[in-house]
């Protein structure tokens, strides 16, 4: 089951990433995330959750023509209260260890490079290192206290063994990516190779891009 924090992060994210846009617009790039495989989001959900947003005033729906004799089209942007809640959401996603459930990290990581600057993702990264540290740490000590007591099932201190082996590994391989941003790769916010980006034309989100620039013109007259 998707947690509700990881609906609010990916919904609220990626209106911020493209609105104003229409909910069936943001409800269709989601899906191309595949969020319902890994994020374990229900279709409907994403639209409860922007009715959410907007009554938490983190986003704002607004009414908008745009053609004469057209109906009006609902459509989403975030507020500048969104967007500090954005970015929020995806600090604490990045750094906060949760052994049994990754998928607010993972949401975290898809939306950083559009709200955080390389040294900023490399900073958190780092702290999310310490706390799998911490964490495989404090796992150990609980383990040597399972395996000394003969009431606990001997399974039980392998199975905890398999989230120790599971944060090294995950800490380990963040030391290598931090490394990688730390010498430069890739591209983040603010960088001059960001605007090379660029999907193709039949790209759905590309499209809305467009789309997008038609509801700002409408909200604007």
């Amino acid at each position: 089951m998707a947690t509700s924090d990881t609906t609010r992060l990916l919904v609220l994210g990626v209106t911020q990433l493209f609105g104003p846009a229409n909910g069936y617009q943001l409800r269709r790039e989601l899906l191309s995330w595949n969020v319902q495989e890994w994020a374990h989001i229900n279709p409907g959900s994403i639209y409860s959750m922007l009715a959410t947003l907007t009554k938490h005033g983190l986003v704002e729906r607004s009414e908008v023509v745009t053609a004469e004799g057209a109906n009006p089209v609902a459509v989403f942007r975030t507020t500048p209260e969104g967007d500090s809640e954005l970015k929020r959401m995806v600090s604490d996603g990045l750094t906060e260890v949760h052994p049994f459930e990754r998928t607010e990290f993972y949401a975290a990581a898809s939306l950083m490079v559009t709200l955080l600057e390389r040294d900023e993702i490399a900073a958190l990264l780092e702290r999310r290192i310490a706390n799998l540290r911490a964490g495989a740490s404090d796992l150990e000590v609980d383990m040597i206290k399972v395996d000394a007591d003969t009431g606990t099932p001997p399974h039980v201190g392998r199975l905890m063994d398999y989230s120790v082996q599971l944060m090294a590994a995950e800490a380990a391989w963040l030391g290598g990516f931090v490394d990688d941003i730390r010498s430069g790769a890739m591209t983040f916010l603010n960088e001059p190779d960001m605007a090379k980006w660029k999907p193709a034309d039949d790209d759905p989100a590309w499209q809305m891009v467009a789309e997008r620039e038609k509801y700002l013109r409408a909200l604007k007259g």
